[in-house]
């Protein structure tokens, strides 16, 4: 009976000893899998931090590219713009002397033509006048005697010009000048006393100052009213 106890004993002890060890076995198992899932969680943070990065990184190059770009081509506008105003300044330098030009062969014409051969372009103020006033006008200078009554007679009939202009609203062009620039900007009386101011400049130099003074301020005045202005020709 004894002997029998002892088998019993024995065997239940080995059948405990071989639970716990298929236990121990598999909580191995599971531990083994956690860590396993774990790295793997790991793994596809790193790879998520990575391709973060990266994209990160491409959408700075992109960034930095379209900033380059963009300075690139500002710089070209620029360049552009300097070139463009250098031409219209070469322009106007060129025009200025066309017009210096063609003042110098007016007054030599008027001083020295007979005032009855005078063309209506000529006569100051021609286009506010009818053909009966420059016939008056060509027949009143043809009898004056001196020269200094032909001046005084030019200067009060400049003047009744400048106020029939300024009444009528209308340009007052004197022989020699052309358009002005930025003239579509100007008011009749400013583009009245702007060709006035230039036309008793005997200054090259004095002319050609206050044509880029004048440029300047017409370019102010299209860049405040976001208008373009219309180039001279």
């Amino acid at each position: 009976m004894r002997h029998k106890f002892s088998i019993g004993i024995i065997l239940a002890s080995m059948l405990a000893l071989m639970f716990l060890s298929v236990g121990a076995q598999q909580g191995q198992g599971g531990g083994s899998g956690d860590r396993d899932q774990q790295m793997d969680r790991d793994r596809t943070y790193d790879r998520d931090q990575d391709y973060t990065a990266d994209r990160d990184m491409d959408q700075d190059r992109d960034y930095d590219r379209d900033m380059d770009q963009d300075r690139d081509r500002d710089r070209d506008y620029a360049a552009g713009d300097s070139m463009d105003r250098d031409r219209d300044r070469d322009r106007d330098q060129l025009h200025g002397h066309d017009q210096d030009r063609d003042r110098t062969r007016d007054r030599d014409r008027l001083h020295s033509a007979d005032p009855a051969s005078l063309r209506d372009e000529d006569i100051y103020g021609n286009a506010l006048m009818s053909q009966e006033e420059l016939k008056q006008y060509r027949n009143r200078l043809t009898n004056m005697e001196s020269e200094e009554s032909r001046k005084l007679f030019q200067a009060q009939h400049e003047a009744k010009m400048q106020e029939r202009a300024q009444l009528q609203g209308k340009d007052l062009v004197p022989a020699g000048q052309g358009p002005i620039y930025g003239g579509e900007l100007m008011t009749v009386q400013e583009r009245n006393q702007y060709r006035e101011q230039l036309r008793y400049m005997d200054s090259e130099e004095e002319r050609e100052k206050f044509q880029a003074q004048h440029r300047e301020q017409m370019e102010l005045r299209a860049k405040a009213l976001e208008l373009d202005i219309e180039e001279a020709e």
